[in-house]
């Protein structure tokens, strides 16, 4: 598959300049709380789909950006920009394994108001929309640049988006938040998979988390679960917070090849005992399709979980896939990112050496 190598961040909430190089197919990222490890996630989502006008606000939306105030859309969308100044417009830039290149630059869009009274009238400027202006560069093949956008009316009705007609994304990304509130999603990816006959892979696994499930059912309103010993089948929300997490996660790696995928926290909603299982199943997931990980987490067993199974024979093959990236904020030269390879994060957690700072 191809797969992403580098990655430059400019301008995007807390980051003033960020490069990332040598990403691998299992790339995890730690830090201190509020280092932009999540803004990291966000930049390389945002890229992979940079043709969709939509994914601005919906990054800004599941931070829970406007929940309890009166935060419009329009008016989040300055919080995507370094220190809310709309002057420094984020971009992203990044190569992959294929020597193509892309690049993404937001710009907000303004709408004049005017105000008069018998003596005056003045024109105030305000945000009603977003800009995407991107770019992709192949091999031997020209420069070719394109442009989206997306207008609110009344701050937040959308607008039908404007996407070019002559470009077609080739890219699939999915982005699990820190905090899974519905299955929703994973529903939709559930049932794609039952389409392509895979189910059987995604039960096995769930069984192994919890051996009294018999079947899993995607309904209309959602998965329900077929236990042992219950009549009637159970829904997923009811399920616990553990086996929802686990189904999240695995149904994302599951539902596409050649696909990218980032997990914010993977650890969120899941007893320690399962990192484990859940590492070996991801690792064979992505294996059998194809598919690049890009993880946040602070959890030091979640690390250590992971070593253990590379260490693994079933999975050793897999060591020069997995890097640690620690996310630091410097005095002298700001955000700056330290790579660690499998064999360096492994030295450091069998020494106790704190990688996560």
């Amino acid at each position: 598959m191809i797969t992403l190598d580098s990655i430059k961040i400019e301008n995007f909430r807390g980051f003033d300049s960020l490069e990332i190089k040598g990403l691998s197919k299992i790339n995890l990222f730690v830090g201190k709380n509020n280092s932009g490890k999540t803004s990291i996630l966000e930049s390389i989502f945002l890229l992979l789909g940079m043709s969709n006008p939509i994914l601005p606000s919906n990054v800004n939306k599941i931070r829970g950006l406007g929940i309890g105030t009166q935060l419009g859309l329009s008016k989040q969308l300055k919080y995507l920009f370094h220190n809310l100044n709309l002057n420094n417009k984020p971009s992203f830039h990044s190569k992959f394994s294929d020597t193509s290149e892309r690049k993404l630059e937001l710009e907000v869009k303004f709408k004049h108001n005017e105000f008069s009274n018998e003596n005056s009238s003045i024109s105030v400027p305000e945000i009603n929309g977003i800009e995407l202006n991107f770019e992709i560069k192949k091999k031997q093949v020209p420069k070719k640049s394109f442009k989206s956008s997306l207008i609110f009316e009344n701050d937040d009705k959308v607008i039908a988006p404007s996407i070019p007609k002559n470009y077609i994304e080739n890219l699939y990304a999915t982005f699990i938040p820190a905090d899974v509130k519905d299955n929703n999603n994973a529903l939709l990816r559930y049932s794609e998979i039952i389409k392509r006959k895979g189910g059987d892979s995604i039960l096995k696994a769930i069984q192994v988390f919890d051996d009294n499930i018999i079947s899993i059912q995607p309904l209309n309103d959602g998965i329900y679960f077929n236990v042992k010993n219950i009549e009637e089948l159970i829904v997923s929300n009811v399920m616990g917070d553990g086996i929802r997490r686990f189904l999240t996660i695995i149904t994302a790696v599951t539902e596409k090849q050649d696909a990218f995928v980032c997990i914010d926290e993977i650890e969120n909603g899941l007893h320690y005992s399962a990192y484990k299982l859940l590492w070996k199943n991801l690792l064979s997931f992505i294996d059998q399709n194809d598919v690049q990980l890009f993880i946040a987490t602070h959890n030091i067993e979640t690390l250590g979980s992971l070593k253990s199974v590379l260490e693994e024979t079933d999975f050793e093959n897999m060591q020069d896939f997995a890097k640690v990236f620690t996310v630091a904020k410097t005095e002298k030269v700001g955000f700056q990112v330290y790579k660690y390879s499998f064999k360096e994060f492994q030295t450091a957690i069998d020494n106790d050496i704190e990688i996560r700072k």
